[in-house]
């Protein structure tokens, strides 16, 4: 088995999940500044196999946030402060040979919310073409200057 690559973009495709999508307006109406993680894991959680994931992110050695199989929501918002955030982003496996990691440095202002997305590899998926390397996506959703 060959290792896995990481891939961040800085564009976003657009598919949100219902509670994305919940989760930023409400943050928007309450004025909140944070990270929204939305995980695309299509493992079930009942899967007997190894290839499990667990996708995290960090910031300076404190993690923010979690999500495995076992999670029962694949959205997670977390408050964050106003101002420079340098964030560990990664997926760690059964084997730490397949295990990904990548940094974003983000500079937050007050009302601003940094989505990021990730669809990890996922070999033992059959019922949906699984991506060939971890696929990161972050993006800042600026706070709007009329509300």
């Amino acid at each position: 088995m060959r290792d896995i690559a990481v891939q961040v973009n800085s564009d976003f495709d657009g598919r949100l999940k219902w509670r994305s999508r919940y989760l930023v307006h409400r943050a928007r109406r309450r004025g909140r500044t944070g990270l929204l993680l939305q995980v695309d894991l299509r493992d079930p959680p009942r899967s007997m196999s190894l290839k499990w994931c667990l996708v995290s992110v960090t910031e300076s050695g404190r993690q923010l946030c979690s999500v495995d199989r076992t999670s029962i929501r694949k959205v997670r918002f977390i408050p964050l402060p106003p101002g420079p955030h340098p964030l560990h982003l990664e997926v760690t496996r059964h084997r730490k040979r397949r295990s990904t990691q990548a940094q974003q440095n983000v500079v937050l202002g007050q009302g601003d919310i940094l989505l990021v997305t990730c669809d990890p590899v996922q070999p033992n998926v059959f019922y949906r073409r699984s991506p060939v390397v971890d696929t990161w996506s972050a993006q800042i959703l600026q706070a709007d200057p009329n509300a």
